[in-house]
């Protein structure tokens, strides 16, 4: 039995433990990675590459589409803005155009630091509660 690269067990050991707000970050910071390596690839004429890296963006951004909780009135929101990203990657990548890309990475870059302040506040809201309760959770 050959054992698993170190490295690889790390990354999925620290994802499983991530929080759901970290892990949204991390997913934010995947797609702009994605989209920026796109850049490269293009620029490099690797074509194949392009198409791969913005798949995966396009894979990310539909999947915190799917993932939202409709009954919030803010999910109907963020669920247009995250479906006009992934068509707008589509056709990014359809026609390999560069500036496409460049004008969707600030708008998954302000969603990443909208929600990591969120969780910022989230957690200094959360602190004082928690020592309010003796440690507990409430």
């Amino acid at each position: 039995m050959a054992l698993a690269n170190p490295y690889q067990q790390y990354k999925e050991q620290s994802l499983t433990t991530l929080s759901p707000g970290e892990l949204l970050i991390k997913l934010y910071e995947e797609a702009i990675k994605q989209m920026s390596l796109a850049k490269i690839k293009i620029k490099q004429n690797d074509l194949s590459g392009a198409n791969a890296a913005l798949s995966k963006s396009q894979t990310i951004i539909s999947t915190l589409a799917d993932s939202l909780d409709m009954r919030y009135p803010i999910s109907k929101e963020l669920r247009e803005m995250y479906i006009f990203i992934a068509q707008y990657l589509t056709k990014a990548n359809i026609k390999k155009d560069i500036q496409m890309i460049d004008d969707c990475i600030p708008l998954v870059r302000d969603m990443r630091d909208a929600f990591e302040q969120a969780g910022k506040i989230s957690r200094t809201v959360a602190a004082p509660a928690q020592a309010m309760a003796g440690g507990r959770a409430i």
